[in-house]
């Protein structure tokens, strides 16, 4: 984060941060008695008098140095302090209802303790929930996070953007990397979501056996006409769903034809009409698997629209296991995958990429997917199937 050329000789000092505090807090003293700090809990100010805590009043309570504060309140892992003083520093402060200036350490430590975060729809509940889990997890640390959606602006616009606004990193989640422009990633800290971290890290779920799964319950089930609706995409996450399924037909003596597999955006919308589709086309189908959650909504509504039984005359697997998937009537058979999951550990692996820290534990292991039959799944030769 660039910091104003006259405080550049104070960031050089071991106690900058304590300097720093002890600087804002001065020179806002015309308007609040301790200007440095965000107002402590309402029981904390009446203990001290209605005034803002600052690292001094831990430092003074707590019987250390305002630097010991300092770095202990940082969560600097690499920080000499005993373990004693530590928890001693950190009680007093949950006490007091201390909280940390951002703004004072983020031009210490050269940051802005805020994440970009940019996703494809925030109208996909998917994506909403990766959201939700690297939200959770960056608030832990004390960031905020700027979001973005490309539904109506482009992702290097929208990089762009957050780097003006001097974010410490991005998590991409669902875009494809190689489509966004070289100088909007340029220098950037990157983390990517369902994408191959060949170009920055970047966690994954197990596309390739999500679309195994899938058809590989249908084959259990004894079906043999089967279709996949879903993006012709460079999204990584749609390409090995299809690959999955597709490679576990062939594997199954099937093979997928042109009419049966249905190109649409990953959509309710587009679901729907690739349905309607499908079914004016090849009434043989008694099985098909969707991209995501949203095509199989729309695959659903086709079905009724046109009168055709699900799961008795038609089996529908979808995938994400978004909330609506239990809501609808019948409920949706689908894969689960853990956006939340997907999320948290993004934004793990980002923070840890911004202290450069060891990242070996969250890369290189897809999160695993879960098969959750519902109603919409049954054998071809069930009461009221296909013959």
């Amino acid at each position: 984060m660039p910091v104003d050329g006259d405080l550049k000789s104070i960031l050089d000092f071991p106690d900058a941060e304590a300097y720093l505090l002890i600087r804002m807090s001065t020179s806002a003293r015309g308007s609040e008695p301790e200007g440095g700090e965000e107002s402590a809990s309402p029981a904390s100010q009446e203990g001290e008098g209605a005034r803002r805590v600052t690292g001094h009043d831990v430092a003074a309570r707590a019987g250390v140095s305002q630097s010991t504060v300092s770095l202990v309140l940082s969560g600097n892992p690499r920080a000499r302090i005993a373990d004693a003083t530590r928890e001693r520093v950190l009680e007093v402060a949950r006490e007091m209802g201390y909280r940390p200036n951002l703004l004072a350490r983020g031009l210490v430590q050269r940051r802005s303790y805020a994440l970009g975060v940019v996703v494809p729809d925030l109208d996909n509940p998917f994506f909403t929930e990766v959201v939700s889990g690297a939200e959770r997890v960056a608030a832990e640390a004390g960031y905020g996070i700027l979001l973005a959606d490309t539904r109506e602006i482009a992702a290097g616009e929208h990089l762009m953007r957050l780097r003006e606004r001097q974010v410490d990193g991005v998590i991409l989640a669902g875009l494809a990397v190689e489509t966004l422009p070289e100088e909007a990633l340029a220098g950037a800290n990157v983390v990517v979501v369902d994408e191959p971290p060949d170009r920055y890290p970047g966690v994954m779920s197990d596309a390739l056996g999500a679309g195994r799964m899938a058809a590989e319950h249908l084959l259990e089930l004894g079906h043999r006409e089967l279709a996949f609706l879903g993006p012709a995409s460079p999204a990584h996450t749609f390409r090995m769903r299809e690959r999955g399924f597709v490679t576990r037909l062939r594997e199954a003596g099937i093979r997928l034809t042109s009419p049966r597999l249905r190109r649409t955006p990953p959509s309710v919308a587009g679901g729907e009409a690739a349905m309607r589709a499908l079914l004016a086309s090849d009434r043989e189908v008694t099985g098909v698997v969707c991209a995501n959650d949203l095509v199989a909504l729309g695959a659903l509504k086709a079905c009724a629209a046109a009168g055709v039984a699900v799961q008795e005359a038609v089996s529908i697997v979808g995938c994400d296991d978004i909330e609506m998937a239990r809501y609808v009537t019948p409920e949706l058979t689908t894969v689960r995958v853990p956006a939340r999951g997907l999320g948290a550990r993004a934004a793990r692996l980002l923070l840890l990429t911004l202290d450069d820290a060891d990242t070996s534990a969250l890369v290189g292991r897809p999160l695993g997917v879960e098969l959750i039959v519902r109603g919409t799944t049954a054998p071809p030769d069930s009461p009221g199937g296909p013959e």
